[in-house]
């Protein structure tokens, strides 16, 4: 969509506005029309994306395509501008022939004027498809301002676990699978029903309710749903890891039916299992489990498409003797909700638990709502979130007026139809034509009606750039749970999220995701022990809405990478492949802003196979030689390739942002990565990297380092890392001179976790370091003695989370911890008024009453009084 494009340009616009001015001589007025320009044209194409998705206006369509590529030609022309002026001002080494030929004044001028032509080019475009929309006569009109709702509503958050309808379901699927006195053979039961009907929801319900309520009645209780087109082999994989509760070990060699079969022999079971969807699968999964005879019980979320798989499913029970009279009994198929269930639910939403509806709120709404939803779940919940954002009554009128059914022809219409019907032989065309002319309810509330209609209007009212964070869930699959933290470093390394003064870009990010769950168009899955975001989702059928619109507006590229004849223009690609196999690009992709790639595992097959260890392949550099053309190249997200380092021109991308490589068999990192002077986050968490070039640390741009525990080794000497946040997974030098320590040029580091501390090496300098990280939220320390500071250090009133590994060294004078004065306990408190969790694994019992006296709100991990 032509929208996302210009918010994206504009975001450069402002970008380029903070470089130095000297940079914008003679080309300042330029871009300032453009941006103009440009900023009066957004204002507009709201409303022209919602008849180009209508498919009413084949002229809106054209004019919404050519603008999208002149805001693509506006960014292009602007990063590469960017791209000059880094290799101008930023002095790398290795580079120097080349840096005295850019900072002479003629190249300077050379520089400048070459984006000033661009630009002109542009506005004479821009010139060009403004005379044709007025030649054509396309009307628009300029979209609607977003508001805050002035209701009375529920918190962003607070939503819980309200189900509505589901009583029911629960009390049949529970009788189904905790009394098998009739059936103690292993049984299939499947969840039947359309897209957004609660199918996920009610399994999570269940599974919640038998781990409460009948704890070891099951000796294993397994819930997985797997990727799109995941194999038998990766699906029994994962059902075997859950059920070991850990990986298996590296390099095992699984008979994956024989080890399921062993582990759960002799074992009640419950397997809660979505996303198979052929007989195929199904027939892998029954012969890989054990039938005990003790009541075990597989549980099948299928979709209205595997009724074949649900019937065969039934056929499995019969075959094994299990007494089902009829087949409703082994198939519960959910229905939607009723008026007076729509309206529990819609409120739910809007208002929380608070049952009294505001003053203004109309009887008729529910009503409308009904009509509009058809009771489908999904479809309310995504209303809800978008009524929440508006004032009621006025916006809500006019938003429920514009998504009601039309359910009746207007007089025009029937005038129109019966002329038509005068021409045909009745009764029989007249039937058939009445029944293709005249939309009936049932057609009105079908799922693209109900559905894409409510998704399109919620994603339609998202502030500009909220849509494009919206967007980039799109270039993952289904049923993929994305880490909070890292999806927002995304959308900052992409430049979505607008800076405000005085609020980090973090800080901006979560609002935005906040405002996503608000809205209801993303979901929390989990929460961490602090109570913040910790995991998020988009429901599939809207993640399927996002791709089609990602597609249409060529924000990005998604392949399973069998598909190898991705466009040259293509500006962010996706490759999603869980087949275990990546096969790399033949050919360069120089527009290219973003790849992310996720291969499941596998051997990564590749014709550039450097080494062989016994069956298993490692890949070295050329998987990623592709990308050795794509110099705007903002975001590298890359896991599950069998790569053992990255090629040194990886130095050379100077606007890249976001460098994450979680590939097991990853051990070297380019000397050259020092030079990515933008670089703001490097995730290598699941590598074996551990040692990088001592110059990175003095990239000024770092906000999160995140490495594997006990691997990454952080110097003596690091620069002024005053924008570093997030430092995971490193591990000190030998000694920090003197009372010296590198974590003082971090002063708004909110998340740490060291290993390899000593404190005969460290502990001076760390105490010295520790009451000057004001902001620090989580610290986790790995060593063989822990100072007290962490406790007593008067600055760390942020801590909410802290993890120790270790003796902790009180003072000589407060070794007996019961001596403690009753001042001194409450000085702790005063001193770590938000700590949420402490986790300990080396306690003497005098600590653990210590703790209990002074902290009994939190949540304590470790040994307890019995346990020393």
């Amino acid at each position: 969509m032509a929208e996302t494009a210009i918010t994206t340009v504009l975001s450069k616009f402002g970008e380029l506005a903070s470089r130095e001015a000297a940079v914008l001589v003679q080309v300042g007025n330029d871009i300032m029309l453009l941006r103009d320009r440009l900023e009066w044209l957004q204002a507009f194409i709201r409303d022209a994306e919602r008849k180009r998705r209508l498919a009413s206006d084949d002229f809106t369509r054209v004019w919404v395509r050519q603008t999208r590529d002149v805001a693509f030609e506006a960014e292009d022309a602007l990063d590469d501008f960017f791209h000059k002026v880094d290799l101008e001002t930023q002095g790398y080494h290795g580079w120097k022939n080349w840096h005295k030929y850019l900072t002479s004044c003629g190249t300077q001028i050379t520089v400048r004027h070459d984006l000033s032509g661009k630009i002109n080019r542009i506005k004479s475009r821009l010139d060009q498809i403004s005379e044709n929309h007025k030649e054509f006569k396309i009307e628009h009109t300029p979209s609607s301002t977003w508001t805050s709702s002035i209701t009375e509503l529920a918190a962003w958050n607070n939503f819980g676990e309200h189900l509505v309808g589901f009583d029911s379901y629960v009390n049949t699927l529970e009788n189904q699978i905790v009394h098998h006195g009739v059936t103690p053979q292993q049984t299939f039961i499947s969840i039947l029903g359309e897209t957004g009907i609660g199918k996920s929801t009610l399994m999570i319900k269940i599974f919640n309710k038998i781990s409460r309520e009948y704890k070891g009645l099951f000796k294993k209780l397994i819930m997985y749903t797997s990727p799109p087109n995941s194999s038998a082999n990766d699906y029994l994989k994962e059902i075997y890891k859950r059920a070991l509760d850990t990986d298996p070990p590296e390099g095992e060699d699984i008979d994956i039916t024989k080890k399921l079969r062993s582990i759960l022999h002799n074992k009640r079971y419950l397997l809660i299992l979505g996303g198979i969807n052929s007989i195929t699968v199904l027939n892998c999964v029954k012969a890989s489990l054990p039938d005990n005879r003790n009541g075990s019980r597989v549980v099948l979320i299928l979709e209205p498409e595997s009724q074949d798989v649900a019937k065969h499913a039934h056929t499995l029970n019969e075959i094994a003797g299990a007494q089902r009279k009829r087949i409703s009994e082994s198939i519960i198929k959910l229905s939607r909700l009723n008026e007076s269930q729509t309206e529990e639910l819609f409120c739910h939403r809007v208002y929380g638990d608070n049952s009294c509806k505001p003053k203004g709120y109309k009887v008729s709404y529910n009503e409308q709502i009904f009509k509009i939803t058809g009771g489908h779940p999904l479809a309310i919940v995504v209303l809800a979130g978008l009524l929440r954002s508006k004032e009621m009554p006025v916006e809500w009128d006019s938003m429920l007026q514009q998504l009601m059914p039309v359910v009746e022809a207007g007089e025009h219409q029937s005038n129109n139809i019966a002329g038509v019907l005068l021409t045909k032989e009745k009764p029989i065309e007249w039937d058939a034509l009445l029944q293709q002319l005249i939309p009936s309810t049932d057609a009105k509330l079908s799922n693209r009606m109900v559905i894409e209609r409510i998704f399109s209007t919620s994603f339609d009212d998202l502030p500009h750039d909220l849509k494009s964070c919206f967007l980039y869930f799109a270039a993952y699959p289904a049923n993929i749970q994305h880490p909070a933290d890292q999806i927002m470093r995304m959308w900052i390394a992409e430049g979505f999220i607008k800076p405000e003064k005085g609020r980090s870009m973090e800080d901006l990010a979560q609002e935005y995701l906040k405002e996503l769950v608000s809205r209801c168009l993303v979901e929390v899955k989990w929460w961490n022990e602090c109570d913040k975001i910790e995991l998020v989702q988009v429901h599939n059928r809207l993640l399927r809405f996002l791709q089609s619109e990602a597609q249409e507006a060529s924000f990005i590229q998604i392949h399973d990478n069998t598909d190898v004849l991705a466009p040259t223009a293509v500006r962010r690609l996706s490759i999603q492949n869980d087949s275990g196999n990546y096969i790399p690009f033949g050919n360069r992709f120089p527009k290219l802003r973003s790849f992310i790639c996720r291969v499941e595992e596998g051997e990564g097959a590749s014709a550039t196979v450097d080494i062989k260890d016994g069956s298993k392949k490692y890949l070295k550099k050329e998987p990623l030689k592709f990308l050795y053309g794509s110099k705007f190249l903002r975001v590298i997200s890359i896991g599950g390739i069998s790569l053992s380092e990255l090629p040194n021109e990886i130095g050379d991308m100077i606007h890249l942002r976001y460098l994450g490589v979680t590939c097991p068999e990853l051990e070297n990192l380019p000397l050259n990565i020092a030079k990515l002077l933008n670089l703001q986050t490097l995730d290598i968490r699941n590598s074996k990297v551990k040692t990088i070039a001592p110059k990175f640390w003095r990239i000024k741009t770092l906000r999160h380092v995140i490495a594997k525990q006990l691997q990454l080794l952080l110097p003596n000497s690091v620069g002024n890392l005053n924008n570093l946040q997030t430092l995971h997974g490193v591990t000190p030098a030998e000694k920090w001179r003197g009372p010296t320590c590198p974590l003082e040029m971090m002063p708004k580091l909110q998340s740490l976790e060291l290993h390899g501390f000593i404190d005969a090496d460290h502990g001076i300098a760390m105490e010295r370091a520790l009451p000057n990280l004001k902001l620090l939220g989580h610290l986790k320390l790995i060593g063989d003695k822990i100072p007290s500071s962490v406790f007593t250090a008067p600055g760390l009133r942020c801590l909410d989370s802290l993890v120790l590994q270790g003796i902790v060294k009180w003072p000589e004078t407060s070794s007996n911890i019961r001596n403690q004065s009753a001042e001194d306990m409450l000085g702790i408190c005063e001193l770590r008024p938000n700590l949420a969790v402490l986790k300990l694994n080396n306690v003497s019992k005098e600590l653990y009453e210590f703790i209990k006296k002074i902290m009994p709100h939190i949540l304590y991990e470790g040994p307890t009084q019995t346990d020393v």
